[in-house]
């Protein structure tokens, strides 16, 4: 499934990632994004990566606090 750019630039913006950020983690052009803009269309890839980043991201946050209390 396809989603509208605007739609999309509102997840990274939740994630405080930028696009410049977004496109270096991916490993794509910039480029490409904004062809994605021009388009208003992006990837259906983009939203299930965008779910697995951020659950990732809640994963290391928890590790973090489990680190605290490991007990040696």
């Amino acid at each position: 499934m396809y989603q509208n750019f605007a739609i999309f630039l509102k997840k990274p913006q939740e994630l405080k990632l930028s696009k410049k950020d977004f496109v270096g983690i991916i490993g794509m052009p910039y480029q490409t994004l904004m062809n994605w803009k021009s388009k208003d269309e992006t990837p259906a890839w983009v939203e299930p990566f965008l779910y697995y980043y951020e659950k990732g991201l809640a994963l290391d946050e928890l590790l973090k606090i489990l680190e605290k209390y490991k007990k040696d």
